[in-house]
């Protein structure tokens, strides 16, 4: 039991880590489309550092690069399947933030814990006590209020609403595969596998959209290069590193709740590094966020703990 203990309060920091890390890609996004980055170019050469990163993180530590082949034929589809969806979550979203307000976006977005713990319940056998599901309630809100908060939510536009959906459910899909579909996979190597694979994917779709000269975007300046450099280390590797070793320990459902630390952390940023300062209903907003992780904290019995339990890291 002390284990289980450990090994949940490790994944809560993991995935407390992985939302401050994404947290910053509101404001370097900003930043580079400043400096004349296409998001095609971003998203594309941010995938392609985080994977460069997590490879040599791992030659560091000693971990040979595992073989595809080595795998359950099961698992390495799978992880095609979650280079995939990495890459549509984030065109998805791009189109989304196009066509209707990015407040609007975010907040479909967030939806997204409330579909992990009800697929996690329905199909993988996880139960959530009372608490849990009060903290789910609870950061739903808090994310409703800190992005609704400051903003109006704008005009709504059915396509933009419907990738903005999409990309919630996408990334619903892709925390469940992280804890349950490719688990022979080291949290590391799979990180570095699922961005390299989105790389291969963003330049192709470059390339079949006569787009191929936005990916030289990067390298006009400085003001264009570093934003797209602290995007793949802080905003790509790190993070998806820590939230799929996060998600393995602390189980999908809690850790996509905890995980929606990530709109306080880029409201604070905003207001930090842009001038965008929030609002007081933001800021009770987060304040419930950051309730709902203390209550994801408290004690609970084995119902609420059956889905933690440790994956390979």
């Amino acid at each position: 039991m002390r284990a289980r203990t450990d090994s949940a309060a490790v994944g809560a920091a993991l995935i407390i880590l992985s939302a401050v890390c994404f947290g910053t890609l509101g404001p370097l996004s900003r930043f580079a489309d400043d400096a004349g980055v296409s998001a095609l170019s971003l998203v594309a050469w941010r995938d392609l550092i985080g994977a460069s990163c997590v490879i040599a993180f791992s030659a560091v530590l000693g971990r040979r690069v595992f073989s595809m082949a080595g795998l359950p034929r099961r698992q390495r589809w799978m992880l095609v399947v979650a280079a995939v969806s990495n890459t549509a979550l984030n065109l998805a979203i791009f189109v989304a933030f196009l066509r209707i307000s990015i407040a609007l976006a975010l907040l479909l977005f967030y939806l997204y814990p409330a579909y992990v713990a009800l697929a996690g319940v329905l199909w993988f056998g996880e139960r959530l006590d009372r608490v849990r599901w009060a903290a789910l309630a609870v950061s739903l809100a808090g994310v409703v209020l800190v992005v609704g908060g400051g903003a109006s939510l704008g005009s709504v536009d059915l396509l933009g609403v419907g990738l903005a959906v999409f990309s919630g459910v996408v990334q619903a899909i892709y925390v469940l595969m992280a804890r349950h579909a490719f688990n022979a996979v080291p949290g590391t190597q799979a990180a570095a596998v699922t961005m390299a694979g989105a790389t291969v994917l963003l330049i192709a779709i470059a390339l079949l959209t006569g787009q191929a000269f936005v990916l030289a975007e990067p390298f006009d300046g400085l003001a264009s290069f570093w934003p797209v450099l602290v995007a793949g280390t802080i905003g790509a590797g790190l993070p998806t590193m820590t939230f799929i070793v996060g998600i393995r320990l602390l189980g999908a459902s809690r850790g996509a709740i905890l995980a929606t630390l990530e709109p306080v952390v880029g409201v604070a940023l905003a207001a930090l590094l842009l001038g965008e300062h929030p609002l007081p209903l933001q800021l009770v907003g987060g304040a419930l966020i950051i309730a709902a992780g203390v209550l994801l904290q408290l004690p609970g019995g084995d119902a609420a703990d059956h889905e933690a339990l440790a994956g390979g890291a």
